[in-house]
């Protein structure tokens, strides 16, 4: 069997789920609270989301990418105050 490269699995991913939220996080990481609503948010989008990360430089970041635009906006909109850059986008 083989397997789909890292560039090829996320250019699947952003076909399915093209409404992507980047959460840069703050350089002590997110308190666990704020983790913990993470998770819980995720878990009523089972299904309709994917995400990766680039966590290896200077410019590490967490890409939440959903079906919906309205799971984006809420996701951005509840968790943006906790990072240190959060940014909203679709996929192209």
């Amino acid at each position: 069997m083989r397997r789909l490269s890292s560039a090829k699995r996320r250019r699947e991913a952003g076909a399915k789920h093209p409404h992507c939220v980047d959460l840069i996080p703050p350089p002590e990481g997110f308190p666990d609270s704020v983790e913990e609503d993470i998770i819980q948010f995720l878990e009523r989008c089972s299904g309709t989301f994917d995400l990766h990360g680039e966590i290896a430089n200077a410019d590490a970041f967490i890409r939440y990418c959903f079906e919906h635009a309205a799971d984006a906006e809420a996701f951005h909109a509840r968790f943006a105050p906790a990072a240190e850059k959060a940014i909203l986008k679709k996929e192209i």
